[in-house]
């Protein structure tokens, strides 16, 4: 799990064994999904939802045609929008705090102060379309009706029509005249000179780097611009966005969000049960069910992932130690996982019947999918079948499948496959959730459009 604005934004490639060891990801995704659609929990500032109208002006079809693509044979024109972006952030703002949460910084500050290069797609993100600003928020633009099959929407508009009346950008698309025409003008000549490059054909001193800088810096939108992001955020046509950012930014919502930070910095645990868990009494009906099963299968994670912890924890070697082997008796010495053995048919059977109140089939067959390990069975049995369920997850990991963490040996003893699959501690035991559910999102969010502190 991602502590929430805790690790750095640009992700590590991913490692042989990639992460959610059991599988149980996916099905909090989707209900983090049906609750506030569009947010994703890599997302922190509502401003790149700007840039983005940027983009989908400069790179409009008149300018681009559909299919335009630079000289690398991958880029398209929005891409090289970004690398200009993200390299005029970091060329103009010298307090790197104000860049947390911009995607890609660190190798763009690498490719163009330490390497002196041109940026371009060898040196900025491996996946882009992910991990980019646009990859990030492109699915809330979409959401949020800023970008309509790749081209600006009435809310887009609405968007870039303040953005540039506050910016003092009169001009700035769809007109020949005024300060914004001249410079919408010369990004557009840079996007163009980029796709036939391949690479950012600006130098250092190009003047439209501190443009860029003070015109798209995510943390300096005008006061009308964030009053629309925010209408646009609260315009809730499916899920529960607007309800839940309501409840946030009240005083009884920024009362339980000052905890859950507090708890973070002291014990680096992030749960937004008890946020849930205040919400669900002011709700009703299907969001009422959503968040019962939220809950449900985040106690049903909760044990999986602890036992699963506590696994590790015994396999990791300890004062120099290269191996650890231990026996499946061995490792299901603690109580807390004997216990576990015991209730987790129950949890299992709950959760199921709260997520089944949803009528998602996907969500029904992918919590079917722990069935297996949810029979009662003796300690021992339970934890091997665990393990094998890690196996069958990694097993079926795209594109060829993962690494396990945990090897079976041939003296029936097992190991960690890697160091640093280890553990320092064991699983946690207590009720905090395993998954993230896009709060701290939207508390970044509030911050920035300057609605919470």
């Amino acid at each position: 799990m991602l502590l929430p604005l805790l690790s750095e934004w640009d992700p590590a490639e991913g490692g042989e064994g990639s992460i959610d060891p059991l599988g149980l990801y996916n099905i909090a995704d989707v209900l983090a999904t049906k609750l506030i659609p569009g947010v994703r929990e890599r997302q922190q500032h509502p401003r790149f939802l700007t840039a983005i109208a940027a983009s989908l002006a400069v790179c409009n079809r008149n300018q681009f045609p559909e299919g335009s693509i630079a000289n690398d044979g991958i880029s398209e024109p929005w891409m090289v929008f970004e690398w200009h972006v993200v390299e005029g952030l970091v060329r103009s703002i010298t307090e790197r705090e104000r860049l947390r949460g911009l995607p890609g910084r660190e190798k763009v500050a690498t490719a163009i102060f330490k390497e002196r290069l041109r940026l371009s797609s060898k040196r900025y993100l491996k996946s882009p379309k992910v991990f980019g600003f646009h990859g990030v928020y492109r699915q809330l633009a979409k959401t949020l009706h800023i970008d309509e099959n790749g081209m600006l929407g009435n809310n887009g508009f609405e968007l870039l029509d303040v953005w540039r009346r506050e910016q003092n950008l009169q001009g700035f698309y769809e007109t020949a005249q005024g300060e914004g025409a001249s410079w919408f003008r010369r990004l557009t000549d840079a996007v163009n000179e980029g796709l036939k490059n391949g690479m950012v054909s600006r130098t250092g001193s190009w003047e439209g780097w501190q443009f860029i800088a003070n015109h798209f810096c995510h943390d300096a939108i005008g006061d009308e611009e964030a009053r629309v992001l925010n209408k646009l955020l609260l315009a809730d046509r499916e899920g529960y966005r607007n309800r839940v950012i309501e409840f946030l930014a009240s005083a009884k919502g920024q009362d339980i969000a000052s905890k859950l930070y507090a708890r973070l910095g002291n014990e680096k645990i992030w749960s937004e049960r008890p946020f849930h868990q205040a919400l669900i009494t002011r709700t009703e009906g299907d969001m009422k069910s959503l968040l019962d099963a939220i809950m449900a299968y985040e106690a049903f994670s909760r044990l999986l992932q602890d036992t699963f912890d506590d696994c590790l924890f015994a396999l990791t070697p300890e004062n120099g130690n290269s191996i650890v082997k231990r026996s499946i008796p061995a490792l299901v010495e603690r109580p807390q996982i004997r216990h576990a053995a015991e209730t987790v048919t129950d949890v299992y059977n709950e959760a199921v019947d709260k997520l089944a109140v949803l009528n998602d089939v996907h969500v029904n067959k992918l919590i079917d999918n722990f069935r297996l390990v949810s029979e009662r069975n003796t300690p021992e049995r339970w934890v091997q079948g665990l393990i094998d369920h890690h196996h069958r997850i990694q097993q079926n990991k795209p594109p060829d499948g993962k690494l396990a963490w945990i090897v079976h040996c041939d003296d029936d003893s097992y190991i960690i496959s890697l160091d640093t699959y280890g553990r320092k501690v064991g699983g946690r035991w207590d009720d905090s959730y395993v998954h993230t559910y896009r709060m701290a999102s939207l508390q970044s969010f509030l911050r920035d459009l300057r609605l919470a502190s």
